[in-house]
């Protein structure tokens, strides 16, 4: 008769234990359903993506950036394109994933004083913090590490947007023949969030 108090406590404390080792796996049973999704307000495509980061405070920043957008202050939008200017190469973004897109058309210009601008149209990217745009003379870079590939990256300047047109300008004396494509980095993720290919 002695033992049976002993032997309650100790079954009690191994559920417990039980109960504790095992609670992931049942504490969904008492959630509401939106609470037991991660990212709830993405698709389910990014939402698969983003669990899957082994980074977990990069995910949450990828997140929480994606869901606005930032289109162009007013007085930052370009002006149009002299009538005069020359169309020296048009090509369009690509969509890299379903966390990283940039669409639109990149234009390059030269205006009758040998300028250059480098001309986003239709543009759109994915926030994110810190996105600058570069000339790389990789193809397809996949990584900002083969952003510099014989010749070392060009950094044309950061994005005054994510959502508008945008005009840069770029040195005379750059050779742009020595660059395969316009690439929009997110300078503080060290991540690629578009690609146009100028080939």
């Amino acid at each position: 008769m002695r033992h049976r108090p002993r032997w309650a406590l100790l079954s009690f404390g191994a559920l417990i234990v039980l109960a504790l080792f095992t609670f992931p796996t049942w504490r969904t049973l008492f959630m509401r359903p939106e609470q037991g999704v991660p990212f709830p307000l993405t698709s389910a495509e990014r939402r698969e993506l983003l669990v899957r980061m082994p980074n977990r405070e990069m995910a949450a920043t990828m997140y929480f950036s994606s869901l606005t957008a930032q289109p162009v202050p007013t007085e930052q939008q370009p002006a149009a394109v002299p009538p005069d200017a020359q169309i020296i190469l048009t090509t369009r973004f690509s969509e890299l994933d379903a966390l990283r897109s940039a669409r639109g058309s990149v234009t390059f210009y030269r205006l009758i004083d040998d300028t250059v601008l480098l001309r986003f149209d239709d543009f759109e990217v994915t926030n994110a913090p810190q996105l600058a745009v570069y000339l790389s003379s990789s193809e397809a870079p996949q990584s900002v590490q083969e952003l510099g590939g014989i010749v070392p990256e060009f950094p044309v300047g950061e994005l005054r947007g994510t959502v508008g047109s945008q005009q840069f300008t770029i040195p005379r004396e750059l050779r742009l023949e020595r660059y395969r494509s316009v690439v929009i980095v997110s300078e503080s993720l060290q991540l690629i969030y578009g690609v146009a290919r100028l080939r």
